[in-house]
């Protein structure tokens, strides 16, 4: 494919992939590791906040930490030397690393006691990864289309707050960074119907729960 051209008529370069920049990345040329840093930057610190909203600092640590994975996953194919596997998605890698360390975290998590407005105790785990998804917005009726509207779109990321994480992460992934199943499945390694099904969960909960704001 030619390079594209700016109204002058000269020849701009198109932007490297991913995985160009990657394998650049990993022959030393730090310029391109702050490329993909640019890119990925605020995707990661919001999938993770997104993800531990209730640990903001621990998703800011996590957010640093899986960037500094990049530096030290070039440093161990340098030890290994010889040959091997190319990264099929960078954008995976660092959701999946993101992932990990997520959830490594709400598993290092201790039971936790919390009560309900009745007075009556309940035990919760931090590590909402396993919360059913039954645990949603109460049945709200209507619907909309929020990304048709700045101020909906900001209620419906507030809503997409309330989900349980097992919703939450598949949306995030999904609607919020366009990622395929393909590698939704991969970073959060759930299969693809389990995906779709949590997703369709999410959208049909986040469409009744924005309705109220509607009705108001």
């Amino acid at each position: 494919m030619p390079d594209s051209h700016d109204y002058t008529g000269t020849a701009v370069a198109s932007p490297l992939s991913d995985e160009a920049l990657f394998e650049q990345f990993l022959e030393g040329d730090d310029r391109a590791y702050t490329k993909l840093y640019e890119r990925y930057d605020s995707k990661i610190l919001t999938y993770l906040r997104t993800i531990l909203r209730d640990h903001p600092e621990a998703a800011d640590d996590m957010y640093q930490e899986a960037f500094v994975r990049l530096f030290r996953e070039r440093k161990r194919r340098r030890e290994e030397g010889g040959e091997y596997n190319p990264v099929q998605s960078v954008r995976a890698w660092l959701f999946r690393v993101a992932h990990n360390l997520a959830i490594s975290y709400l598993r290092k998590r201790k039971k936790t006691i919390a009560f309900s407005e009745t007075g009556e105790e309940e035990r919760v785990w931090d590590e909402r990864l396993m919360a059913p998804v039954e645990e949603s917005f109460a049945e709200l009726y209507g619907e909309s289309d929020p990304l048709q509207d700045e101020e909906l779109y900001g209620k419906l990321l507030a809503c997409v707050e309330m989900l349980p994480t097992s919703l939450r992460e598949i949306y995030v992934l999904k609607e919020l960074n366009n990622l395929p199943y393909e590698e939704v499945t991969r970073i959060t390694g759930v299969t693809y119907e389990a995906a779709r099904m949590r997703l369709s969960r999410a959208r049909r909960t986040l469409r009744k729960a924005l309705s109220q704001y509607l009705k108001s």
